[in-house]
C-alpha cells in the first residue's frame, strides 16, 4: 500500500459517516488507516440528490477530479430478485441458504451475460 496515495470512497452518508472516522480507528487492533493516505469521499450519483446542496459539490463524483463516472448502486439493484426468495430461506439451514443465494445469483449473473447481445 505504499504506493497508494489517494483512496475514492464512496458511501451513502459520507458527509457524515467518515468525519471521525480516524479518531474511531485510532486505537482498534484489527483495523488500520496510514495517515500517508488522503481519502477522497463520494457519495453516489443515485444518493446525493436527496442531501443539501453543498454535499453535491463536495461530495458528487462529478466534481472530484479522477472519480470518473460509477454505478456505486448496483448491489441495492439485486435486493429486488434476492426478496422472492427470502421467504422461502428464512426455514433453511445455513448451508442450505447460502446454495440457494448462490443459484440466485448465479441465475441472475447468467441472465445479465445472455441479454448482452440484445
Amino acid at each position: 500500500m505504499e504506493h497508494i496515495q489517494h483512496v475514492v470512497i464512496f458511501y451513502d452518508v459520507n458527509c457524515q459517516y467518515m468525519k471521525k472516522l480516524r479518531h474511531r480507528l485510532k486505537d482498534n487492533t484489527f483495523i488500520s488507516l496510514p495517515s500517508a493516505i488522503e481519502l477522497v469521499l463520494a457519495i453516489s450519483a443515485w444518493h446525493i440528490h436527496g442531501h443539501q446542496q453543498e454535499c453535491l459539490a463536495h461530495y458528487g463524483a462529478n466534481f472530484i477530479p479522477g472519480a470518473g463516472h460509477v454505478n456505486g448502486e448496483i448491489m441495492e439493484t439485486l435486493w429486488a430478485s434476492l426478496n422472492i426468495i427470502s421467504s422461502s430461506a428464512q426455514g433453511m439451514s445455513s448451508a442450505h441458504w447460502q446454495e440457494l443465494l448462490d443459484y440466485q445469483m448465479n441465475d441472475s449473473n447468467f441472465l445479465k451475460m445472455i441479454c448482452m447481445c440484445e
